[in-house]
């Protein structure tokens, strides 16, 4: 029997872990959740979060495969402290024998060897993704869109074909585009929008976010926006186009939901042809065989869909990369906000422990 493993994806915002329990015939059983972690308030954020999971789920059976982004969360002074000090938080409190760090190309280090290398533990979660995806497919263009960030990597002859490591290179080669579909406020995403007969430029002010466009075009599953509304309000449709309504100077009235529906689709269309431009990039700079299809996960990868299509490529969900035992359920807790995710949205702590079941370095 192989090891239990959890994989663990600290984000600024949020955690994402994936349970792989059992190994039998070739089949997983995974499971995921996602909770709320403002990590920007502090460390003992993590430690709450790390306590909630421990009491649904008993960890001492368990080795942890652990990869983050929250080490830019400005509770930090910089990156470096931020690795540092989510590795010793994580070590203390899941046992330092029992984890593991995921550092990209160099697969897991122990936690000594992580805090000296943090350059490579830091924001290597989409690197997790990419390597699961080209252990699987020759050729792909990997997408992964969160509530934050979109990336955008290539496989090739199933090896991760990046251009960048670091978000700074990773911006720069159009490999990471920071948009996604929650936590993004509407003015990084459009600069004007179209407001029955006029043409009202976008106010530069936290009115609003890309989860409130997202409600109004009724693709965002209730589950996947853990946060408040931006104003503390309600996160329904009204609310939600009450929000959209303010970014553009206007009171909503309720006969005019139909009006900030068409403005979210704007909203939408614009983000979209965001993430397409950098796709293109990558495309022309490569010479991607039209052939290579496009595999799409986050909670966001219900525009990837839209833009395989709109870019005349095949489609493959992250999910479909699994060989899961078919008794299992989609979910497990129904009802719990942080039990209803899937393998797909949750694709880099999937990885991460999936990677890890076949890695010579990790739980003996």
């Amino acid at each position: 029997m192989q090891p239990k493993i959890i994989g663990w994806d600290i984000g600024g915002a949020h955690i994402k872990i994936a349970i792989i329990d059992e190994v039998s015939d070739g089949k997983l059983v995974i499971q995921v959740y996602q909770f709320d972690c403002p990590l920007w308030k502090g460390i003992d954020e993590l430690t709450a979060c790390i306590n909630e999971v421990k009491n649904i789920i008993n960890i001492d059976y368990y080795t942890h495969a652990i990869t983050m982004t929250g080490e830019l969360v400005d509770h930090f002074s910089n990156r470096e402290q931020g690795v540092v000090a989510i590795i010793s938080e994580m070590s203390k409190q899941l046992g330092i024998s029992n984890v593991q760090f995921y550092a990209g190309n160099d697969r897991y280090l122990e936690s000594t060897l992580a805090e000296v290398q943090h350059s490579k533990i830091a924001s290597a979660n989409w690197l997790a993704s990419a390597h699961y995806t080209a252990s699987k497919i020759k050729h792909a263009y990997f997408i992964d869109i969160g509530s934050t960030t979109t990336d955008i990597v290539e496989v090739r002859d199933h090896k991760v074909m990046n251009t960048g490591y670091s978000d700074e290179q990773r911006l720069i080669a159009k490999e990471l585009v920071y948009c996604g579909v929650v936590r993004t406020p509407v003015f990084a995403l459009c600069n004007s929008a179209q407001v029955n007969d006029k043409t009202i430029p976008v106010i530069n002010e936290y009115f609003a976010n890309a989860a409130d466009v997202y409600r109004l075009t009724e693709e965002l599953a209730d589950y996947a926006d853990l946060s408040d509304a931006l104003d503390g309000r309600s996160k329904d449709k009204v609310g939600s186009a009450i929000r959209i309504a303010r970014m553009f100077a206007n009171d909503y009235q309720n006969e005019d939901l139909d009006i900030w529906e068409k403005v979210a689709r704007q909203i939408r269309s614009n983000q979209v042809q965001l993430i397409k431009d950098a796709c293109r990039h990558q495309f022309m700079n490569k010479s991607v065989p039209l052939a290579t299809p496009i595999v799409g996960a986050g909670i966001g990868r219900f525009l990837i869909k839209d833009l395989a299509q709109q870019l005349g490529r095949e489609y493959i969900d992250f999910e479909e990369l699994f060989d899961q035992s078919p008794t299992d359920p989609d979910t497990i807790n129904s009802g719990a906000t942080h039990s209803d995710f899937r393998i797909g949205d949750c694709a880099p702590a999937v990885a991460v422990a999936s990677l890890a079941l076949s890695s010579t370095n990790i739980g003996k």
